[in-house]
C-alpha cells in the first residue's frame, strides 16, 4: 500500500535532463558574427534603395547610413573618417575611413563633392552601386595611409602649477605688502 498523499502539496514533477543545445539548422558549425563597416551611401530621396544594393553592402561588410544631400554625405563621410582616425591613434588599428557609395550617376553637384573629397580627403575611398555590385571610382593612395596617428587624448597637465595657485590666491601683493580691502 502506498503512503497517504498529504493535503496542499503538489505532485513531485519528474526530474527532466538539462537539453543539450542544438543548432536551429542542424548539426553544421554556426558562422561566426560579421563585423559590419560604417558607410555613406549617397542616394536620390525620390527612389527607396533596393534589395540588390542591400546584398551587395552586406557582402561588402558595410552598415549604409543613407544621406540624400550631398553636403550631408560630405560632413558624414568627414565624421567617420575623424572617428576612425581616433581609433587608429589610440589603438594602432590600421582602420580605413568609411567610404562613400554612390547609387546614381553622380550630377554636377556630386562631381563637386567629388572634387572637394579628393582635394580634401583624398583617404577617402569612393565607390559606385551599377546595380548589381559595388565598383570603385577612387582608390586612396599609399602615401596617405601612412600619415603619423592621431593623438586621441592628449597628456593631461594642470593650467596652473600648486605654487602659481597659492601665489593667486595670497592675501599680499607682488611687492609684499599686505592687501586691504580699499585698495584696487
Amino acid at each position: 500500500m502506498s503512503p497517504p498523499k498529504k493535503k496542499g502539496t503538489s505532485k513531485a514533477s519528474p526530474k527532466k535532463a538539462k537539453p543539450s543545445p542544438r543548432l536551429v539548422r542542424g548539426d553544421e558549425t554556426p558562422e561566426p558574427p560579421q563585423m559590419l563597416h560604417p558607410c555613406v551611401v549617397l542616394a536620390p530621396a525620390s527612389k527607396p534603395l533596393d534589395d540588390a544594393l542591400h546584398r551587395a553592402l552586406r557582402t561588402a561588410q558595410f552598415a549604409p547610413r543613407v544621406e540624400h544631400d550631398p553636403r550631408m554625405a560630405m560632413a558624414e563621410v568627414c565624421l567617420l573618417r575623424r572617428e576612425a582616425r581616433q581609433r587608429r591613434g589610440a589603438s594602432a588599428d590600421a582602420e580605413q575611413p568609411a567610404p562613400l557609395i554612390l547609387v546614381a550617376a553622380p550630377n554636377a553637384e556630386e562631381r563637386l563633392l567629388l572634387e572637394a573629397l579628393h582635394t580634401h580627403v583624398p583617404d577617402v575611398p569612393v565607390y559606385q552601386f551599377d546595380g548589381a555590385s559595388l565598383q570603385q571610382l577612387h582608390t586612396p593612395d599609399a602615401a596617405d595611409a601612412t600619415e603619423p596617428p592621431v593623438i586621441v587624448q592628449p597628456p593631461h597637465q594642470p593650467e596652473v602649477t600648486d605654487d602659481e595657485l597659492s601665489t593667486l590666491l595670497s592675501p599680499k601683493r607682488s611687492n609684499g605688502s599686505p592687501r586691504n580691502g580699499s585698495d584696487p
